[in-house]
């Protein structure tokens, strides 16, 4: 009798971890297309808001190469602001997730896509007093000169009206 109920149990267990699909070994995320569709922000940056540096960003592969970990520093002075960001592509999903974390509490989620090679578009949404949403457009582009914009903008009426929430320039460090 309690061999059949273990057998049970361990079926049980295993079932879920069978049911994930597992990657190809052949393609893994090194060589997997979709998992380098943003290795275009990978390196060491100075952000410009305008002509003034106020921040570094550095971005680099990790998990072998299944992932993007952003490492993100004020230096305008600002004693707060510092985070860590984590960028990932999902198979299951079909898209993009990013996640963001700072020093003074600040965090979101958002999901996205490339829209077209070098043009990486996140959104969120920020629920907002009386049932209403913010919906956050985060775009990052590379530029022809190399460089990266970093552009966010939102909307609160459904899309009729957008306002920019930041846009800023990242230049590779040398």
């Amino acid at each position: 009798m309690l061999r059949p109920l273990l057998a049970a149990a361990l079926i049980a267990v295993a079932a879920p971890a069978a049911a994930q699909t597992a990657p190809n070994p052949a393609e893994t995320c090194k060589t997997d297309p979709k998992f380098r569709e943003l290795d275009f922000t990978l390196g060491s940056w100075d952000v410009y808001t305008g002509t003034t540096k106020t921040d570094e960003v550095t971005m680099s592969l990790i998990l072998n190469d299944c992932a993007i970990e952003e490492h993100w520093k004020k230096t305008d002075g600002h004693p707060t602001g510092n985070g860590i960001g984590l960028f990932n592509y999902s198979r299951l999903l079909k898209s993009w997730g990013y996640t963001w974390a700072t020093d003074d509490g600040a965090a979101t989620v958002f999901r996205g896509n490339l829209v077209k090679p070098g043009e990486m578009q996140y959104v969120t949404e920020k629920p907002l007093p009386k049932g209403k949403v913010r919906l956050r457009h985060w775009t990052l582009y590379a530029m022809p000169d190399g460089t990266i914009r970093e552009l966010a903008i939102g909307t609160e009426d459904g899309g009729t009206t957008w306002t920019t929430d930041y846009d800023l320039k990242w230049v590779r460090k040398k």
